[in-house]
């Protein structure tokens, strides 16, 4: 099992990976801890959704990149 990300702490302009293998850019954070915005730049299920915004949930971000 992997480590959870503590989404408090994820500023405008991190980008992680979702456990739908996407890539999204962190667009805001309400800092709730539950849910951040972020922009999709890569999304192999479905490319249609790069560069569209959504709502992720924790449980969705499975890690951080650089």
């Amino acid at each position: 099992m992997s480590k959870a990300i503590d989404l408090m702490t994820l500023a405008e302009g991190t980008k992680v990976s979702t456990t739908a293998g996407a890539t999204i850019e962190v667009v805001d954070n309400p800092k709730d801890g539950v849910w951040i915005f972020g922009k999709y730049l890569l999304s192999p299920g479905d490319p249609s959704l790069v560069g569209s915004e959504d709502m992720f949930f924790a449980e969705d971000v499975v890690e951080i990149l650089t």
